[in-house]
């Protein structure tokens, strides 16, 4: 009884000193979600997970969403400029000959223009500031797009890695396939020889040795390019065939996991996606566009400044002129007053766009919980089909490991353990196909509610 106690004493002050360092380690969060996401691929292999994290710099895809950022940065710049004051000039010097009525020969002389003007826009209906509010939204935009392009990339890579382990299956399996066929084909061509089969008795051993040889060949090269294929997609060198994972392991169901982030989900007033907040941005620029088409054909008040320098004529003798310097400052009004009825159509288009994007955010919104519901269904289903491949695999490991045992007794023949092989390989490669469909549904389920953690992380950052 004491030594019970002390067990769970110790078991007590053990598991507080863990959560209280991992408190202190920042991986409270890894926890939870690993407690309560269902399982993905990287957890499945944690040497996939850095090369999701490594993706955001070095993949090519958002190396070219990074540039977008920038680009992004300068045209809220360009958006917010009209609600400051502009500054134009002009300067020019220039050496003139006149010939003058009043003088006989040709008057040459220097002159010197400029013009400095300092203009504020004072009251134009709150165009500038609408600008300024697109710009800003369109940021908002360009970092929604940044997020939405790598949550479109980590299920690109994820299935990328995947497949990569599908096709090394598959080059094991036609390797063994082709060993099969040339022992085949050896034992036909030895009986051939010895009169024991004909000729035409032959020809199907040929046909199934050249057809294993171009599938194992075919297999090594899907195999290469998938390689080639994920390099380009992540942005670093190759992997090597040692790094690449020869099966996916069995794997841990998630139903209930699942079926809580969709309750989850679902349960929210207004769920939020980046595809969501994208088109309600959206709606809010064409909003904002269409009350700046409104203001086009109103008088628009500025304040001006600034000096000059010109020519003037004072006397009766325009020819007489003098430099004449100007300093002002004072208000103006422009006003746009008839203008071919453009101003109409674009208030009709922009009406019309504003409606389309209010429409779209709608057509969004409704079918967001139908979506999920459907990609919860599909993971639903591949795990129903996962649990028949894994009840398939037993039962063909059974029936090798038995006839393996029979061949000791000499009970069964090579062939037989062969072609047992043979069978155990093809299902243990539905079966890893299986693993992997319902791997990559569980991600996409994940990543269209927004509940992808490696999305997450990026956001936070």
């Amino acid at each position: 009884m004491e030594g019970s106690l002390a067990n769970n004493f110790m078991k007590t002050i053990f598991s507080k000193y863990v959560l209280s360092l991992a408190v202190v380690l920042g991986l409270l969060p890894v926890i939870s979600f690993a407690q309560q996401g269902p399982q993905l691929p990287e957890d499945v292999f944690p040497a996939l997970r850095p090369i999701l994290e490594q993706a955001v710099q070095q993949s090519p895809q958002m190396v070219s969403r990074n540039l977008e950022l920038l680009a992004a940065d300068g045209d809220l710049t360009q958006a917010k400029a009209g609600m400051y004051p502009s500054l134009s000039g002009f300067y020019r010097y220039s050496q003139t000959s006149d010939q003058r009525e009043d003088i006989a020969e040709r008057l040459k002389s220097d002159r010197t223009n400029y013009s400095i003007t300092l203009t504020q826009p004072l009251f134009h209906w709150g165009e500038h500031v609408n600008n300024a509010k697109i710009g800003e939204i369109r940021r908002e935009i360009a970092d929604e797009n940044y997020s939405e392009a790598y949550r479109l990339l980590a299920n690109q890579i994820r299935a990328s890695y995947l497949s990569l382990i599908m096709n090394k299956i598959g080059v094991t399996n036609a390797a063994y396939s082709l060993k099969l066929a040339d022992e085949a084909l050896a034992s036909a061509e030895d009986r051939l020889e010895k009169k024991v089969i004909s000729e035409g008795a032959i020809f199907q051993t040929r046909i199934a040795a050249d057809q294993a040889r171009l599938a194992n060949e075919t297999a090594v090269w899907t195999y290469a390019l998938a390689k080639q294929s994920f390099s380009k997609l992540t942005g670093q060198p190759a992997s090597s065939d040692y790094a690449i994972p020869s099966e996916i392991p069995a794997l841990i169901e998630s139903k209930d996991k699942v079926d809580a982030l969709l309750a989850g989900f679902l349960s929210q007033e207004k769920p939020e996606t980046a595809a969501l907040r994208i088109a309600l941005k959206n709606v809010m620029i064409s909003d904002l566009t269409y009350k700046n088409q409104r203001t086009q054909q109103r008088p628009k008040l500025s304040f001006v400044a600034g000096i000059s320098q010109d020519e003037q004529s004072y006397t009766s003798n325009i020819a007489q002129k003098y430099g004449v310097e100007s300093q002002y400052v004072g208000l103006q009004v422009s006003w746009n007053i008839f203008d071919g009825f453009a101003t109409r159509g674009a208030v009709a288009s922009a009406l019309a766009r504003k409606r389309m994007a209010e429409h779209s955010y709608k057509q969004l919104t409704e079918t967001l919980a139908q979506d999920a519901r459907k990609a919860a269904k599909a993971v639903d289903l591949a795990q129903r089909q996962l649990a028949i491949s894994e009840r398939l695999l037993n039962n063909a490991e059974n029936f090798l490991n038995y006839t393996r045992d029979e061949l000791k007794r000499g009970q069964s023949s090579e062939a037989e353990i062969n072609a047992a092989q043979a069978g155990y390989n093809g299902t243990k490669s539905s079966t890893n196909s299986s693993r992997y469909i319902y791997l990559m549904r569980v991600s996409e389920f994940v990543s269209l509610i927004a509940a992808d953690p490696l999305v997450r992380q990026i956001d936070q950052n």
